[in-house]
């Protein structure tokens, strides 16, 4: 297959996993072939093995990339304000507008992907909560134990941790709801 552009390895290496992510979310894992991911790449099968010694270590690449994005960037923005009322709401707004009020693309991709992940390993999803979970139920917690301080919320028996998972479940059905 001719390349009519040129790229630098890790130029091209970047290339061939956004690339990716498009066929992994729609096929998952198993339904994917190296013969579509070089397709959809717009490489040759032996330049993608080239930069891929297995189609696992492109999935891997994939779900690396994804967990350093442009979503990564936006959450951490979002962790850093300081925990009070107006923050747990930023944080509950962040969060369905993510998954429910979805136009871009790129998150919809992502959504995909969570989708087939929970239908075959899980990886992809595991990697998310992993990274992201524990500075999520955290900042929450704050947010919530700052609220209650202040008066705005009433203090209950359910333990934060689970308010914090119940909007993100939530949230997360919504979208499955709304998942074309």
């Amino acid at each position: 297959m001719k390349e009519s552009l040129r790229l630098h390895s890790e130029e091209r290496r970047q290339a061939i996993v956004e690339a990716v992510k498009g066929v992994f979310a729609e096929k998952g894992f198993d339904g994917t072939t190296t013969r579509e991911l070089a397709k959809a790449a717009g490489v040759s099968e032996a330049l993608l093995y080239k930069h891929f010694p297995s189609k696992e270590s492109l999935y891997v690449a994939m779900l690396e990339a994804c967990a350093d994005g442009p979503m990564a960037t936006e959450f951490t923005r979002v962790l850093t304000l300081p925990p009070s009322t107006s923050t747990l709401v930023v944080l509950v707004h962040f969060l369905m507008s993510h998954f429910v009020l979805c136009e871009d693309l790129q998150k919809t991709t992502m959504h995909r992907l969570a989708l087939r992940s929970l239908l075959e390993d899980a990886e992809f999803v595991r990697l998310g909560a992993k990274q992201f979970g524990a500075s999520w139920i955290q900042k929450v917690e704050a947010c919530i134990m700052a609220a209650v301080k202040a008066g705005d919320l009433k203090a209950t028996p359910v333990r934060r941790e689970l308010c914090a998972w119940f909007v993100h479940h939530l949230a997360f059905a919504l979208m499955l709801h709304l998942h074309p």
